[in-house]
């Protein structure tokens, strides 16, 4: 009995050590291929720190010599292109207009008598305008600047230096600029400038209309000089210059007898008033009619007032008045030209807004290209609606009519001289801003 409890107990004992064995010979092994398997990773980690530092080396060495080129400035924090960092000040801006223009009275003429009336084109779909803007303003951190833009299309080839032709682009307006440190700060512009009168602009997005109005025939478009504007407060600033020409946008002048402008501006947070005005040599056609025009030149004076308001958020309106006087004009009459005009646009809904102008012009010379002694009205009446960002389209239409032409008016479409010359165009346009 003994004896087999003994053989029993043997066996169970012998079976418990084996396994026992058996087991720490696993865990060994475990513990050996762990050890090798961390010395895999010891090895790769090693050899992808060579790598890295291989890599930075490169990159250290490619900065050096950049910077030593001038092309890389390393003070930030990584590596940013001189280049780069020029065009993130750049702001690059601009408009694509197309339209149809119908006439529904004085079909066969343009301009219906009217020379003032810059969408020259009758019954026809066109490019109005393509437009592109660079503008890199001074500041205080960057002194320097530049302005450029450039045009082509229907209506800014005619109020511009288009002589290219509609498809051709033209340098509108171009100058470089210096924001000198007197003051709150003088900026500098040198070149060829947009006018600081009126109240509307050439570029189509600009304003509440298809077309400019007649007043804003009255006043300069471009001039080549220099300008020094500055704000007084942050409400009033001026602005001061000289230019070769009050109308001719002329690239050079090799006379002495140039033209001065100047303008004050308040804006306010619903109301704004400019009051400026141009003086000085004219050698446009405003001077001379008859056999000799371009031999001639004359002085031109243009006062100007602007008033703007915006009484509530969904409604804007403003008013602008010019006076153009012409002396010393030696083959067409001396004179006087008053126009006042009057528009605003009411917001209907967040995307469309409906906008009106009226206009009224007298001009005792022929200085606008009206026969003298005359009157002009014009009724402008605009739907505007934004189709998706960027994009809006508009119906527009647009009466002028002569009240007197004082009898050497023009004879269109077999009227009589001295009759009223009426013209009504309906106007479709679309454009897409940047």
């Amino acid at each position: 009995m003994r004896s087999n409890l003994i053989t029993v107990v043997t066996a169970v004992a012998s079976v418990v050590l084996v396994a026992s064995v058996a087991s720490a010979d696993q865990v060994q092994e475990q513990f050996r291929l762990m050890e090798q398997r961390m010395a895999e990773m010891e090895d790769r980690l090693e050899a992808t720190s060579d790598d890295l530092r291989t890599a930075r080396a490169t990159v250290d060495e490619q900065q050096s010599l950049l910077t030593d080129a001038g092309l890389v400035d390393a003070s930030d924090q990584g590596l940013r292109s001189a280049v780069g960092s020029f065009f993130e000040s750049v702001d690059v801006s601009g408009v694509a207009a197309a339209s149809y223009n119908h006439r529904l009275i004085k079909a066969d003429d343009p301009n219906g008598g009217n020379a003032l009336f810059k969408n020259p084109n009758a019954n026809t779909f066109q490019v109005d305008q393509i437009w592109l803007t660079l503008d890199k303003a001074p500041t205080e951190e960057s002194r320097a600047g530049f302005h450029a833009e450039f045009a082509t299309g229907a209506s800014a080839t005619v109020q511009g230096d288009g002589g290219g032709g509609d498809g051709v682009p033209y340098l509108y307006s171009g100058y470089v600029s210096y924001l000198a440190p007197v003051l709150d700060g003088v900026q500098v512009d040198l070149g060829r400038l947009g006018t600081v009168l009126g109240a509307e602009v050439v570029q189509t997005n600009g304003n509440f209309f298809v077309t400019q109005g007649a007043v804003f025939g009255l006043q300069p478009v471009t001039y080549n000089g220099v300008s020094l504007g500055t704000s007084i407060t942050d409400e009033i600033s001026v602005v001061a210059g000289v230019v070769n020409d009050v109308y001719s946008d002329t690239m050079v002048s090799a006379d002495n007898n140039k033209a001065y402008f100047g303008q004050v501006s308040y804006g306010g947070d619903a109301f704004g008033l400019n009051v400026g005005g141009i003086i000085g040599d004219s050698d446009a056609s405003v001077c001379v009619q008859g056999a000799f025009p371009g031999q001639n030149d004359c002085q031109v004076s243009i006062v100007d007032v602007v008033l703007t308001a915006d009484p509530t958020d969904d409604l804007s309106v403003w008013a602008n008045f010019d006076w153009v006087n012409v002396n010393g004009s030696d083959n067409g009459p001396d004179g006087n030209a008053f126009g006042i005009s009057g528009a605003g646009r009411l917001g209907i809904t967040d995307t469309m807004g409906i906008a009106s102008r009226i206009e009224y012009i007298n001009t005792s010379s022929n200085l606008t290209g009206l026969a003298d002694d005359s009157e002009l009205l014009t009724v402008t009446g605009t739907l505007d609606k934004t189709l998706t960002d960027g994009l809006v389209t508009r119906l527009e239409l647009r009466y002028d009519t002569f009240l007197d032409d004082n009898g050497t008016g023009f004879t269109l479409n077999g009227d009589a001289a001295g009759t009223n010359d009426d013209q009504l165009v309906a106007l479709w346009q679309m454009y897409y801003e940047f």
